[in-house]
C-alpha cells in the first residue's frame, strides 16, 4: 500500500501542549478528534554488511508492540517538501525474527534477491518510542496524527525522537494541510524529510558537515511547461534548505548556514520569477511570507564575511596570522553572532515552517490551474525575455567606460545575484555557451564577497594596537586595490560575452 504523510520534529516533548492547546483548536474548527491511543513500540532496523537497503533508499524493520510483531519494508518513494509518498509493505510475524522471503517478489527492485539478502541481515540500530495516536475527521477526510517520543540508538550513540506525523487514511489531502497549519500556529516545530531510519543510519555512520552543492543549472526537460519549471525550482530550493537545516542541527557547522540562506533566497527568486505567470492567491501569500522571512537571515552576510576573514584558506590568513589576539577577537565575534541570532530557533519558527507548508501545499494542489490559463505554456516562451531583461538591468547598473569602486560593486550585488539566479533556473533550456557567459559574473560575485570581508575587517581593527592598525589598514588598502583591478578586467570580459539564449 502507499502512504502519504507529513512530518514535524520539535526540540522537546510536545504531548501535553498538543492535548491542551492543539486539540481544542482543531475541535473549534469543527474537526472530529478521537481520544489518544497509546502504544510502546520497539523497532529494530536491519541491513546487510554492504548496506543494500540503504543503497536502494529502502528501510526494513521489525516492530514489537505488546508481544505482537510485524516486519515492514518501505521503498524510497517521493518527497515534496515535507510530504512523503512511498510504498509500505507489512507482514505479521510470530516472533521478532526477520524473514524477507515472506514479502511478495514484486516489492523488490530489479536485481535484488530476497533470499540472499535474508541470509546476510545484520541488526543496525533501534528506535524505541511511545506513540500517541489520534484520529481526526475533517471535510470527509480521515487523518491519523501520531506523536512519537523516545530515542534512536546504536551501541555507541543515541539521539532523541520528538516527532508529530500526519498520515492520510482516507479522502483528499487538503485537510491534512489544514491540520498542519494549526499545529504550526501553536507549537514550535519544523517540517522534516528525515525518516527514523535515516536518523538511525546517521547515528551509525556519523554525519559530516559537508555541504551539498547546487548543480550548475536546474535540470529541466526540453518541453518543460511553466508549471513544471516552477515546481522543479521550488522543490530544488526546498530540498536544499531542509537538507542543510538538518545538517546544521546535527553538526552546528557555521558554513552550513550559508547554504540555508542560499536556499531561502533561491526560493524567493523562483517565486518572484514565476509569479506573473502563475498568479494565484497562494503564490502571492508565499511571496509575502518570504519577503518577511528573508530579512531575518540578513545577519548571515556578516557571519560569512567573518568566516572568510578567519579562514586559514583565505587571502587574509597570511596577514592575520601575525596578530593572534585579533584572530581570537574575530573568532569570538563569529561565535557571538551565531549565539545572538540563534539559528536553531529561526529554523523552528512559525514563519519558517509556514513557508515550507505553503510550498509543499502548492506543489501538491497546484492552485494556479484554477486562476491561470498559461501554466501549461512552454517556459521557453518566457525564458528569453526574462533573461534579457535581467542582463539589461545589470548592464545599465554599470558604465562600461568608467571604472567601478568597491562601493559600486557592492551596490550592484543584489541585482547581479538575482539575475544569476534566473540563469540558474532557466539556462538548462538553452544549448549555448552558458558556462562561458556566466563564469566572469560568478567571479565578480566572489570578488564582491571578498570586498565586503575586507571592509568588515577594516571596521574591526579599531581596538588593535595603533601600529597594528596602520599595518593592517595598509594591507587592506593594497588588497582592495589589487582585487578591484582583477574585477575590472573580469567585468570587461563579462560585458563582451555573447548571450547563450
Amino acid at each position: 500500500m502507499s502512504e502519504i504523510e507529513l512530518k514535524f520534529v520539535s526540540r522537546h516533548n510536545t504531548l501535553d501542549d498538543f492535548l491542551e492547546k492543539v486539540v481544542p483548536a482543531l475541535k473549534q474548527l469543527g474537526m472530529t478528534v478521537s481520544a489518544p491511543h497509546h502504544m510502546s513500540l520497539q523497532n529494530d532496523y536491519y541491513d546487510t554488511p554492504d548496506h543494500d537497503f540503504q543503497t536502494h533508499k529502502m528501510g526494513f524493520r521489525v516492530r514489537g508492540n505488546n508481544g505482537e510483531f510485524e516486519q515492514t519494508l518501505k521503498t524510497q518513494g517521493t518527497v515534496r517538501g515535507g510530504l512523503h509518498e512511498r510504498a509500505e509493505y507489512n507482514i505479521p510475524l510470530e516472533e521478532a525474527t526477520p524473514d524477507l522471503t515472506l514479502f511478495d517478489k514484486k516489492v523488490w527492485p530489479k536485481g535484488v534477491n530476497a533470499s540472499a539478502l535474508n541470509k546476510s541481515l545484520e541488526h543496525q540500530f533501534s528506535t524505541h518510542f511511545t506513540r500517541h495516536a489520534i484520529d481526526i475527521e475533517h471535510n470527509g477526510s480521515e487523518i491519523e496524527v501520531v506523536l512519537d517520543e523516545g530515542e534512536a540508538f546504536t551501541s555507541k550513540a543515541r539521539s532523541a525522537i520528538n516527532e508529530i506525523e500526519l498520515e492520510m487514511k482516507a479522502g483528499d489531502v487538503p485537510p491534512l494541510f489544514d491540520i498542519a497549519d494549526i499545529i504550526n500556529s501553536i507549537l514550535p516545530v519544523r517540517v522534516s524529510d528525515v525518516s527514523k531510519a535515516a536518523q538511525g543510519y546517521q547515528l551509525l555512520n556519523g554525519m559530516s558537515p559537508s555541504v551539498s552543492a547546487l548543480p550548475d543549472f536546474l535540470a529541466l526537460p526540453d518541453d518543460a511547461s511553466t508549471e513544471t519549471a516552477f515546481m522543479a525550482a521550488a522543490q530544488q530550493a526546498l530540498s536544499h534548505w531542509q537538507y542543510h537545516e538538518h545538517l546544521f542541527l546535527q553538526t552546528g557547522s557555521a558554513k552550513v548556514l550559508a547554504e540555508v540562506t542560499v536556499s531561502i533566497r533561491l526560493l524567493l527568486q523562483a517565486v518572484s520569477l514565476y509569479l506573473p505567470v502563475l498568479q494565484c492567491t497562494q503564490m502571492l501569500e508565499l511571496h509575502k511570507q518570504l519577503m518577511a522571512y528573508v530579512p531575518q537571515w540578513a545577519w548571515q552576510e556578516d557571519l560569512q564575511s567573518l568566516r572568510h576573514v578567519v579562514s586559514k584558506k583565505s587571502l587574509f590568513n597570511k596577514c592575520l596570522s601575525r596578530y593572534p589576539s585579533l584572530q581570537s577577537y574575530l573568532q569570538g565575534r563569529k561565535a557571538g553572532l551565531i549565539h545572538a541570532h540563534d539559528p536553531e530557533t529561526l529554523m523552528h519558527s512559525t514563519e519558517s515552517t509556514a513557508i515550507k507548508l505553503t510550498v509543499t501545499r502548492l506543489l501538491t494542489e497546484k492552485p494556479w490551474q484554477n486562476e491561470s490559463t498559461t501554466s501549461h505554456m512552454p517556459v521557453t516562451e518566457h525564458a528569453k525575455g526574462w533573461l534579457s531583461q535581467g542582463w539589461q538591468t545589470v548592464q545599465q547598473s554599470m558604465s562600461p567606460a568608467q571604472p567601478m569602486a568597491a562601493a559600486n560593486y557592492i551596490a550592484i550585488e543584489v541585482v547581479l545575484r538575482q539575475t544569476l539566479w534566473n540563469g540558474f533556473l532557466l539556462a538548462d533550456l538553452f544549448s549555448g555557451e552558458r558556462h562561458a557567459f556566466r563564469a566572469p559574473w560568478l567571479d565578480i560575485l566572489t570578488g564582491i564577497d571578498e570586498l565586503k570581508a575586507l571592509q568588515m575587517l577594516r571596521t574591526m581593527i579599531s581596538d588593535a594596537d595603533p601600529q597594528e592598525q596602520r599595518d593592517i589598514a595598509e594591507w587592506i588598502t593594497e588588497k582592495e586595490a589589487n582585487l578591484l583591478k582583477v574585477m575590472e578586467r573580469t567585468r570587461k570580459v563579462g560585458m563582451q560575452g555573447d548571450i547563450y539564449w
